[in-house]
């Protein structure tokens, strides 16, 4: 019974090509939007988790707070290199210095960002050089103007060629330097921390030796944020207590609770928290389009409702019930939506390959998702189409037989 009333459903809708196409559209683009958006989201959040498991679960950001702090209650060279003196359970413990600069060499004035970074940098962040090489210890301590610009820079302001040994002129604070590339490289600390809720187009990313970097942004430097990494993930809260410890004593703020710590684990959470918020609220969105879908398959219904009225009187008069009339309809419905809703995981998975490539990651297609977007998509065959099969149903067979 079921196989006769799916293979009649099929006739039907085959017996009207263009517009049950019409109709699945709704449906498919509602689904293809569903899937390619939590796909691309579980894609970057796996790309954003994985940065930072990269950097460890040991490592930790001691800040100072911007609001009440004074000038003197921030970071110098010096604090580092007692940090480094005094804290026994630190393995590696480092600056977060970073200018803005400008640069006219690609036409229009571009916005440079550039990172000062030393040893221990290096090793916190996992800068990781994929072209050219690293910086020497000479390069790094005597204030040498070398560059390693970030991966994507690279690939955006040098398409199809090696940036390496171009010299690049950047005006930093109305004075002129001019560097030298050596290197291409990325660091997860810099794509996490630097400049990640400033909205300044497209900028060149840069990282200098942190003594050249002082050297040409005014030779005075002092920070807002230690980055150090701890023994051991055990030592993490007494890593930080410890730090802020040396600090106080340093600059004599004590109990004016200036300098905080925080965990990476604390940023993987908050991060992971942002990313389902935006991929679930993107979805619900998306979603939306599946409901006018839905409708638009209940007013193609109704209309074929309409158009077979005749057929249903006659078959009716031959003995079908108003079960038989009322299973037809929404067979028909639910095999649109079905193929709809398949076809549209076909697009939503080509479609979030293809945007992945061009975004930099790739988009993981979750399985449940895509079990429910096809009971979804099938579920609103059967509720959008209840309407129209219940009013084919209750047709009286000497009226429908009479009409034209």
């Amino acid at each position: 019974m079921i196989r006769e009333r799916i293979s009649n459903a099929w006739q039907m809708l085959m017996g009207n090509k263009g517009r049950s196409i019409l109709t699945m559209l709704g449906i498919i683009v509602g689904i293809a939007s569903v899937i390619t958006v939590v796909s691309v989201g579980e894609g970057a959040k796996d790309a954003v988790l994985g940065q930072f498991d990269q950097v460890g679960a040991s490592s930790l950001l001691v800040s100072v707070s911007s609001g009440q702090a004074k000038d003197s209650d921030y970071l110098t060279v010096d604090d580092v290199e007692a940090i480094r003196e005094q804290v026994p359970d630190l393995r590696f413990v480092s600056v977060e210095y970073q200018l803005i600069g400008r640069t006219d060499k690609y036409g229009d004035s571009t916005m440079v960002f550039i990172t000062g970074i030393d040893q221990d940098w290096m090793r916190i962040s996992n800068l990781t050089v994929t072209g050219g090489r690293q910086f020497s210890l000479p390069e790094l301590d005597r204030s040498v103007p070398v560059v390693i610009l970030e991966e994507e820079t690279a690939k955006r302001f040098y398409p199809g060629r090696s940036p390496l040994g171009e010299s690049v002129e950047i005006n930093l604070r109305g004075a002129l330097m001019e560097v030298e590339v050596i290197g291409v490289g990325y660091s997860v600390i810099s794509q996490m921390t630097s400049f990640a809720d400033m909205d300044m187009g497209r900028p060149m990313i840069v990282y200098m030796p942190l003594s050249t970097a002082i050297a040409y942004g005014g030779g005075e430097a002092r920070f807002s944020r230690v980055i150090a990494m701890a023994d051991s993930p055990d030592r993490m809260q007494a890593t930080g207590e410890q730090i802020i410890s040396v600090l106080e004593n340093r600059h004599g703020n004590q109990g004016e609770n200036l300098y905080s710590v925080t965990e990476m684990a604390q940023l993987l959470e908050q991060a992971e928290m942002v990313a389902n918020i935006f991929t679930n609220f993107i979805a619900i969105v998306a979603a939306i389009s599946l409901l006018v879908g839905g409708i638009g398959v209940m007013n193609i219904m109704l209309v074929s409702v309409t158009e077979r009225t005749r057929e249903i009187g006659l078959r009716k008069a031959l003995g079908a019930t108003m079960n038989d009339i009322m299973w037809q309809f929404l067979f028909e419905s639910s095999i649109l939506t079905f193929i709809g809703g398949v076809l549209g995981i076909i697009a939503g998975i080509l479609f979030s390959r293809i945007l992945g490539y061009y975004i930099g990651f790739v988009p993981i297609v979750v399985f449940q998702i895509v079990v429910i977007a096809v009971l979804f998509s099938t579920a609103i065959g059967l509720f959008f189409g209840l309407y129209p099969a219940r009013k084919a149903a209750k047709l009286s067979p000497i009226d429908a037989l009479r009409r034209e």
